[in-house]
């Protein structure tokens, strides 16, 4: 088969799955009603030279945000529907090049062609695509990551100066998506540190450069953070959904010096749904709780959870609680439309259990064969579950929401897995003695 086929059929469809994207259109538009909304289109306004654009205050009715999403809303005029066009067409771009990158490392036309039908039919998954509708920063947060990812891999491919230099860029844009990406960077490179250390040195100084990078971005956020008290809300959250069911939490928190405890217990302790906290953020009652969560309720709040390691480890949580970390199609979106209905009846095809007996298999044939890419999906998996803790425990409010990623994720992990490992000398051996079998019975037939 012409090896450059595969390469042909991914231009291919990324030409039919963008114009199909494109013609994807809603009236009224989904994305009205939503406050975080208003907060991107707001920090967009501000001039690129304006400090406050990058590290923006707290005001009323204004939470700061990361500056990258503003910063795509500007450059898209700050009109919405320029903006759901640059979400589409970045997304498109996004899933081009990553399956570009991901074919320079399998070997197999089978193997290639598997991918490229497998990962144009993930991205074509409402529950990813579907955010491309929408002005909030899940579009392009899962835009960057796998632009990062695939950024990264093409680093280890190609290993030259451009290369590295695109992928810091890439880095730096995909950190300010969310505030708690610049955690997963240092895990991510902290762990191929390693790697390199043990079975490839010449990718080490390249890894250590790419850590001290997210060390640095990590303070660069934390003071952004903290400057526009993006922690506040998140705070307010944990003690009202986590910490006022429990009696001994509470007091916990009440010795430390938390306010307003007994109006919290009279107002809040038996919510049933999430729209009803609304309220505690602008309520005079609550002045000083609200305060206190954007000063020292972070500090108490981490000493808490260093203290007590059920909480950490989520170990006192409801099962179906934490299903939620692996909620998909959570309807912020609307329904599937057009082609994006393909993918609604394929995915998710994977669950964690077959990820990890997969998993299992490639780690024992890099052992064998020793092909440093096949522990991508390992990393992946080490990073996205510490990730999947790390959110639930920062913010027990719309977990789904903050998580929808994880599932996306086992999928895009799965893809990768059954290809690596149909890419195998192990494979090509199994295959090949199929293939003379099944020659030397059609022979006997005859």
């Amino acid at each position: 088969m012409n090896t450059k086929l595969p390469n042909r059929i991914n231009f291919i469809l990324f030409i039919v799955t963008l114009f199909l994207s494109l013609m994807v259109q809603f009236d009224p538009p989904i994305w009205k009603g939503y406050e975080d909304t208003s907060d991107y289109l707001q920090q967009s306004h501000k001039s690129l030279l304006d400090n406050s654009f990058y590290f923006p205050k707290r005001q009323d009715n204004f939470y700061p945000r990361p500056f990258t999403v503003p910063l795509f809303y500007k450059m898209s005029n700050s009109d919405p529907d320029t903006i759901i066009l640059m979400q589409k067409i970045f997304h498109g771009l996004a899933t081009f090049f990553l399956c570009y990158v991901i074919l320079l490392f399998l070997k197999n036309t089978r193997s290639k062609i598997l991918f490229i039908i497998s990962w144009y039919l993930l991205m074509s998954w409402w529950n990813i695509l579907g955010w491309t509708n929408m002005l909030l920063s899940e579009s392009l947060s899962i835009t960057f990551m796998f632009l990062w990812i695939a950024s990264f891999l093409l680093v280890f491919y190609k290993r030259t100066v451009i290369h590295i230099i695109f992928h810091i860029l890439i880095t730096i844009l995909f950190s300010f998506t969310r505030d708690s990406w610049p955690y997963i960077l240092i895990l991510f490179y902290g762990i191929f540190a390693i790697i390199a250390l043990k079975w490839d040195r010449k990718m080490l100084a390249s890894c250590i450069c790419f850590l001290i990078l997210s060390f640095s971005i990590f303070v660069v956020q934390q003071k952004s953070a903290q400057m526009g008290q993006r922690y506040r809300l998140p705070i307010m959250n944990n003690v009202v959904f986590r910490i006022l069911p429990n009696n001994e939490y509470l007091q916990w928190f009440s010795e430390r010096g938390m306010p307003c405890v007994d109006q919290l217990k009279k107002q809040y302790s038996n919510l049933d749904s999430y729209p009803k906290i609304y309220p505690i953020y602008t309520d005079s009652t609550f002045l000083k709780f609200s305060d206190w969560a954007g000063k020292d309720g972070r500090s108490i709040y981490t000493k808490f959870i260093v203290l007590h390691p059920s909480y950490l480890f989520l170990l006192n949580e409801k099962p179906s609680d934490l299903n939620r970390i692996f909620a998909y199609d959570i309807g912020y979106t609307d329904s599937a439309k057009g082609y994006d209905l393909i993918g609604q009846y394929i995915f998710p095809l994977f669950n964690t259990i077959i990820i990890l007996l997969l998993n299992g298999f490639l780690i024992f044939l890099f052992f064998k064969e020793k092909t440093l890419v096949w522990l991508l999906p390992s990393v992946l998996i080490a990073i996205f579950t510490f990730n999947a803790f790390l959110l639930y425990i920062a913010d027990s409010m719309e977990v789904e929401r903050h998580l929808f990623v994880t599932n996306i994720m086992i999928q895009f992990i799965g893809i990768l897995l059954v290809c690596f490992i149909l890419d195998s000398e192990f494979c090509n051996r199994i295959i090949g003695k199929l293939k003379r079998f099944s020659t030397l019975d059609a022979g006997k037939v005859v």
